[in-house]
């Protein structure tokens, strides 16, 4: 039977909620792009890529919407809350993270907050959970933000370059995380795919192997992604002209930048920034 645990069927950008998951054992687990499991009482084992992970109180699994996840046992006490977020809000929360914490993550799903840093988990479990029921006007921008606070908490404890220098990675991870880095330095101005294979000294076909094999989308997704990205913080966060905007971002000419930017995000440049 193919069964699917109904917390991770919402439609919402981001979905927030408590579960003892019982009704997920032995079974995958269909994640969303994001989704934060913390452990708040009893234990449980979860396997996440064919290892197991042992949670306990407070401890934090960070999963992508490709990790093979199963809940392989739970203690009758357990109790996890749940945080469900959405390929577009994932997107704009990873906007600002420092790369070298996507590896960790990818390295190391499993956190474990130690001392202090439990109380300030919980904190932010209510913060979210206001936002998230209370908050309307500015929702999206709150939940955004708490999101990028959890996450930077997280790189601002780890010492990730020592746990990158531990690990031995393959060639196509480390061609994968190089075109991540060269898109966050060049997307403004190369969207070709080409460019980028070219970088890396590999063909653009191989390039499309290894970015959905590693990263779950496209080369020419994950550089729209970004550009997206570019355009809405501009938009959002300066007073450049759509002209000025265009200009920055190489584009030939004001339509074409809103062509582009209303077939990615299905509304136009005036419209997001009111």
């Amino acid at each position: 039977m193919n069964y699917t645990p109904d917390i991770f069927l919402g439609k919402e950008k981001l979905a927030l909620g408590e579960s003892n998951l019982c009704q997920s054992l032995g079974y995958p687990l269909r994640l969303s792009y994001t989704s934060l499991i913390v452990c708040l009482e009893g234990t449980s084992v979860v396997s996440v890529n064919f290892k197991n992970y042992l949670l306990k109180p407070n401890d934090i699994l960070v999963l992508a919407e490709d990790y093979i996840t199963v809940v392989q046992r739970v203690s009758g006490d357990f109790k996890a809350f749940y945080c469900l977020v959405d390929r577009s809000l994932a997107a704009e929360v990873a906007f600002d993270l420092p790369n070298p914490l996507f590896l960790f993550l990818y390295q190391s799903p499993l956190c474990r907050p130690q001392g202090p840093e439990v109380a300030l988990l919980h904190g932010w479990i209510a913060q979210i959970k206001h936002i998230k029921n209370t908050c309307t006007t500015h929702q999206h921008i709150m939940l955004r933000n708490s999101l990028q606070l959890f996450f930077l908490k997280i790189a601002e404890t780890v010492s990730l370059t020592q746990i990158n220098a531990e690990h031995q990675y393959s060639r196509k991870e480390i061609l994968c995380w190089k075109f991540w880095e060269l898109i966050t330095r060049h997307s403004t101005e190369q969207r070709n795919v080409a460019f980028y294979a070219d970088q890396l000294n590999i063909t653009p076909y191989y390039l499309s192997q290894i970015s959905k094999d590693f990263l779950n989308d496209s080369p020419k997704g994950l550089i729209d992604r970004q550009v997206i990205l570019e355009i809405k913080a501009l938009l959002r966060t300066s007073e450049m002209s759509i002209q000025q905007i265009a200009d920055r971002l190489c584009f030939e000419d004001t339509s074409y930048m809103a062509r582009y930017f209303k077939r990615q995000t299905g509304i136009t440049l005036t419209a997001y920034r009111k």
